[in-house]
């Protein structure tokens, strides 16, 4: 039995390394080596070693352990990937990650998340080797039972499924966990820019990383790598619904935008609506119930309709970390 077992593990895994094979043939322009022994390899005239320095630059700012020493390379190609439009892959065999376009993106920071996405992978392989088969820890803990996954990426790989793989879903959960961060302007809030400017995970349709506890501690065990306490930030949940407010149970946490996004129709007629957003942002850390007033909404829209479709969208003005909570149905006149 354990010889059947290992067996099928090896043909799982062989296909793996085989699309993972790094090799890339082409004269490089330039050329880094990190304090950790990593190489960074330009292939883009648009790259010099200066620009590789800032690259490394970017990718220490992803939280890290000893694993980074395992990274070998980080090539820069100028040119696109061959079958994708991606912007960046990993290669387990070789410890390696591959950015694409270097001719177009010529700024490092342009790389940030996709070298957080793609350095997650590494960590993840290095700690969790195990998240890519079916009825892992990681799969259970994370919440994916019953969500529409895929598990064929090594032999069956289509980027229109790339948000179903385990693998890709690891990575953006470590984007959102231990990736780099920054800091986005209040005033961006009213524009809608910041909620452009949001990192979020590519699934959005998964339970929010960012408040599962359980897999927070999974994840600082297996690594030993702690997850900064203000990244944690729980899904809005209404909580009252009255004439005048929507209220919802928030995360008591100072700086985070709130946009309400509120589509009035009748029935399932989508084809007669009225689109609203309303905003608030949380000043204090003590704040941990958010209401919307509804004194700014038209009284004749609250009449002519009898549905409203909601749901938020969010970000953490400090981190720039967010989400989108799922879409609920209400019937106006139905209140409290």
């Amino acid at each position: 039995m354990p010889k059947i077992r290992t067996y099928f593990i090896i043909l799982l895994l062989f296909p793996f390394l085989l699309s993972f094979d790094s090799s890339y043939n082409g004269e490089y322009f330039a050329t880094y080596q990190s304090p950790e022994g990593i190489h960074f390899f330009s292939y883009s005239k648009e790259w010099d070693e200066k620009d590789l320095m800032a690259l490394y630059q970017e990718l220490i700012k992803n939280k890290h352990g000893k694993e980074i020493k395992l990274l070998q390379k980080v090539n820069v190609i100028g040119h696109s990937h061959a079958t994708s439009l991606t912007k960046g892959s990993y290669h387990a065999s070789s410890n390696s990650i591959m950015l694409y376009q270097g001719d177009k993106y010529t700024d490092p920071a342009a790389y940030r998340q996709t070298l957080s996405h793609e350095y997650g992978h590494h960590f993840a392989y290095h700690y969790f080797p195990s998240h890519h088969f079916p009825f892992s820890d990681w799969e259970s803990i994370r919440g994916l039972n019953g969500s529409k996954l895929r598990w064929d990426a090594f032999w069956n790989y289509d980027e229109s499924n790339h948000k179903f793989y385990p693998q890709e879903i690891f990575a953006e959960d470590y984007v959102l966990l231990y990736g780099a961060a920054n800091k986005l302007n209040v005033k961006d809030v009213f524009t809608n820019e910041a909620f452009y400017m949001r990192t979020q995970h590519e699934n959005q349709q998964l339970p929010n990383v960012l408040e599962n506890q359980e897999l927070h501690i999974f994840l600082e065990e297996g690594s030993g790598l702690k997850i900064d306490k203000d990244r944690f930030l729980q899904s809005p949940k209404l909580s009252d619904w009255s004439d005048d407010k929507l209220s919802f149970k928030i995360s008591a946490k100072a700086f985070v935008a709130y946009r309400l996004n509120l589509t009035f129709h009748n029935l399932d007629d989508f084809n007669d609506i009225e689109k609203l957003e309303l905003y608030e942002i949380t000043l204090n850390e003590t704040t941990d119930f958010l209401h919307f007033s509804l004194d700014q909404i038209d009284p004749d829209i609250l009449s002519e309709y009898a549905y409203v479709t909601t749901n938020i969208d969010v970000v953490d003005l400090s981190t720039s970390l967010g989400f989108e909570t799922e879409e609920i149905t209400l019937n106006i006149g139905d209140k409290g």
